[in-house]
């Protein structure tokens, strides 16, 4: 029987290395994760695969950012309601609420609080029926 954690699909979009390999140390044996470097390569794996959650950097280089990723990927219908959080170094309160505006679901900043981060994968995979806990 094929484990119930890994059957969930996130897609973590963020150009920093530490950051990846940080989220897949975390949540990768809980869940079926992608790991992606760049908002064009996500466009093109979004073009194709659906997910049950993205965690998209707002800095990314490469000529696309994360809210325009977002409004791109937001036009695929397969991902027209699919949960996005926002993972940024922009803490401010009215960054948040800039984020939240453009269509991002949730939002958590860097450096990335260990527990609430694993506790936000959760929350919104177990909504869809999955729990690691």
């Amino acid at each position: 029987m094929e484990n119930q954690y890994n059957q969930k699909r996130i897609l973590y979009v963020d150009d920093d290395p530490q950051s990846r390999m940080l989220v897949k140390h975390l949540i990768g044996k809980f869940y079926n994760l992608t790991l992606c470097s760049s908002a064009e390569k996500a466009l093109e794996i979004l073009q194709k695969e659906t997910f049950d959650l993205i965690l998209l950097d707002i800095r990314l280089e490469g000529e696309m950012n994360g809210i325009e990723l977002l409004a791109k990927l937001r036009n695929i219908p397969r991902h027209a309601y699919t949960p996005v959080v926002a993972i940024t170094a922009y803490a401010f309160e009215e960054d948040k609420k800039q984020l939240l505006s453009a269509g991002f679901t949730d939002y958590i900043s860097k450096p990335i609080n260990l527990n609430h981060f694993k506790e936000l994968a959760r929350a919104y995979t177990e909504a869809q029926g999955v729990s690691f806990y």
